[in-house]
């Protein structure tokens, strides 16, 4: 019965992250649509902190209380059922279904439009949102070669997103920290401190989203990330080899570093992006794809990275630190920038190469920052080894 209902759970999990974008999309003005969809990630963030806060031991965390933690998702699940049926339709869907008593209702429920008249409202409506249109199937998606390109960028984006290390250090914090000797009474609270921490580091992300450009946000975040998995790896070394007591706190600097990296741009757009890099009529593919890959990414990630840790200690962190330097690669040679010799259509770009090239001399400052810090460490770890042999 726990597999059947944890394979329930995945089914609507997966179903409701692809759809949740394609809502934003019918209901969000273009200027905030990215802020908008970085509140999923704040959401997932939210109750990966609540999981953790009620899983800590003296909470419900216990051999005598564990049942009623493996419940409550239940009763939020029916809170979620309740609140969707009051919830409307968006109106997009609803005027395309000929239902314009119901689009009227929903438009004044999410834009307050009571004063308005009901053809005023519709108009203001329209000129507000862009008109989602009716999606394409599977098979003519891929059947087109520029919209398959967007796609399959996508799948990279979403697969990115797992194997840069997310999922490890949600799943295994506990057992991270442990690892290099830190505090022990601090270990239980990691992954609840951890997600509350992830929360305020994507507050940020809400104005960087709109004002920095998908591009230069992802491609500098997907760096830190790789900084801080080569980090992780050279401490955790560190503390098995040579048994210093500092490693545990620079693990902890190269934790947050990720914490970083991934917050402000990597986490929260790849749950949106995949349906910008194709034709407004493939979105709804392209995220289906998207969150397909980052289901399976999760699964072999959290498969694979505990029993590696224990059999090769801090190497195990190049299983995330390679793949995402592999990634960075793909998407600044792949992501559209505007120009006509791209290998993706117009339809899927973002910003134009103006606007990429301004962004991206904002966001240089992190790329010297990690050539200056991977220079000092690279020089730190051999210096500490030859002091290590001259003491033996």
């Amino acid at each position: 019965m726990l597999i059947i209902g944890r394979l329930m759970i995945g089914v609507y999990t997966s179903i409701g992250t692809s759809l949740m974008p394609i809502f934003i999309q019918e209901l969000a003005p273009p200027n905030i649509k990215g802020a908008l969809s970085c509140f999923v990630h704040i959401a997932v963030c939210g109750g990966s902190a609540l999981g953790a806060i009620l899983s800590i031991d003296f909470i419900l965390g216990n051999k005598h209380t564990w049942h009623i933690l493996l419940a409550l998702p239940a009763i939020f699940g029916f809170a979620q059922v309740i609140l969707g049926i009051m919830l409307p339709d968006s109106p997009n869907h609803l005027l395309d279904s000929g239902d314009k008593r119901s689009a009227i209702r929903s438009i004044k429920f999410y834009y307050c439009f009571q004063n308005f008249d009901d053809d005023v409202a519709i108009q203001e409506y329209q000129q507000l949102v862009t008109h989602l249109p009716k999606q394409i199937s599977v098979s003519k998606a891929f059947k087109e070669p520029k919209t398959r390109k967007g796609i399959l960028l996508g799948m990279v984006v979403s697969f990115t997103q797992v194997f840069c290390g997310s999922m490890a250090t949600v799943a295994y914090s506990t057992a991270m920290f442990t690892s290099v000797s830190f505090t022990k009474v601090l270990v239980p609270y990691m992954p609840a401190l951890g997600s509350l921490f992830s929360i305020l580091l994507t507050l940020p992300a809400l104005r960087l989203v709109e004002t920095c450009g998908r591009k230069p946000l992802l491609i500098n975040t997907l760096i830190l990330c790789a900084l801080a998995n080569f980090m992780l790896m050279g401490f955790s070394l560190v503390s098995q080899q040579l048994g210093v007591t500092w490693s545990s706190i620079g693990f902890t600097l190269a934790f947050f570093i990720f914490g970083l990296g991934y917050n402000l741009g990597t986490g929260p757009v790849s749950y949106f992006i995949p349906a910008e890099l194709v034709r407004p009529e493939a979105a709804g593919v392209s995220l289906g794809c998207a969150v397909a890959v980052n289901w399976l990414s999760a699964m072999i990630t959290t498969l694979i990275y505990y029993p590696l840790n224990v059999q090769v200690g801090g190497y195990s962190y190049l299983l995330f630190a390679i793949p995402t330097v592999w990634n960075i690669r793909i998407v600044k040679k792949k992501y559209c920038t505007g120009t006509k010799d791209s290998n993706i259509s117009t339809y899927h770009c973002i910003e134009t190469q103006q606007y990429e090239e301004d962004r991206a001399i904002k966001f240089d400052f992190i790329q010297r920052w990690s050539a200056v810090v991977m220079h000092k460490l690279q020089s730190f770890f051999v210096n500490d080894q030859k002091y290590a042999k001259f003491s033996l």
